[in-house]
């Protein structure tokens, strides 16, 4: 056993040695000058935190942030509207990204996907409203959910609502927010009796409002984040560089203590092969370890 595993080792090594996964060298503090983001509403406060950590290896980049609906801001500048050129879009839902890329605004090597979320139903802190099911919504007076039209979190309830067959029954009490964070806004202020939110935001005001219901994941399609750098840059090379640093280790893990699920990078053959090889051998080590532990344990 003990040579097969240190066989399995050596083969990983060796997948290893020809670059087919090689570590990023740091790099130097080289990037200066403003970039300039539209995000969106969902990345408020994680956002912020991963450019503070960006700005420790350079420390001459600013950030300008435009968080709100992210099919709103993509229709800003599909439409030319936006104010100042803009240099990344990270997007929740692919219809925005999608969008961007059809009107070629974006540099499509630079797209990439980072993030899932899920979505909550939340009530006021004090609320003694009891869901344990998206149909429990239909009795309450107001519910709020994002405006469909530029929010992606509207969309997202607007299916949960379609698939778990109160759509038509439900309108009439839905009040419509401009982004996420105001509908948990309309919540934590006692204005509505529910919202839908993503976890995200949910766990930002545990203060203010409660995680009523979690509906099951197949009731909306996935919630995906992305990014990409948009042709309009005024400052390219800093924003291709801050956008991959989106998948950093660093950054993911910012993300991830904030509720986050990193997407896992797609990784290339030799790469899948050299780390299936060291799993599967970790597997059955466990496996081993499980079935003696069996044999000595008391009911």
């Amino acid at each position: 056993m003990k040579t097969r595993y240190k066989l399995a080792l050596a083969t990983a090594s060796i997948a290893l040695g020809f670059g087919v996964i090689q570590a990023k060298p740091a790099q130097a503090a080289t990037f200066s000058g403003p970039i300039n983001i539209y995000a969106a509403a969902s990345l408020t406060d994680t956002l912020r935190q991963v450019e503070t950590l960006y700005q420790q290896s350079n420390p001459d980049v600013t950030f300008m942030n435009t968080f709100g609906g992210s099919i709103g801001l993509a229709n800003q500048i599909i439409m030319g509207t936006n104010p100042n050129p803009v240099d990344i879009f990270f997007s929740v839902s692919q219809a925005p990204l999608d969008n961007l890329q059809a009107a070629n605004k974006l540099i499509p090597e630079t797209r990439q996907d980072i993030l899932n979320n899920t979505l909550a139903i939340i009530t006021p802190i004090n609320s003694t409203i009891s869901i344990s099911s998206v149909q429990d919504l239909l009795p309450l007076n107001k519910v709020a959910i994002g405006n469909p039209a530029t929010v992606p979190a509207g969309v997202f309830a607007q299916q949960l609502f379609a698939n778990s067959g109160i759509s038509g029954q439900i309108q009439p009490n839905l009040v419509l927010g401009t982004d996420v964070r105001d509908v948990l806004s309309l919540v934590s202020n006692n204005t509505v009796d529910a919202g839908i939110v993503y976890t995200t935001d949910a766990l930002t005001a545990l203060d203010k409002v409660k995680i009523a219901y979690t509906p099951p994941i197949n009731l909306y399609s996935p919630i995906v984040y992305g990014s990409a750098v948009l042709r309009q840059t005024q400052n390219p090379d800093a924003a291709r560089d801050f956008n991959s640093f989106l998948r950093s280790p660093q950054a993911l893990g910012v993300f991830q203590v904030s509720g986050f699920t990193p997407i896992p990078e797609p990784m290339t053959t030799g790469g899948s092969i050299a780390v299936g090889i060291v799993g599967l051998m970790m597997k059955r080590k466990v496996t081993v370890k499980a079935k003696a532990k069996a044999k000595v344990a008391v009911d």
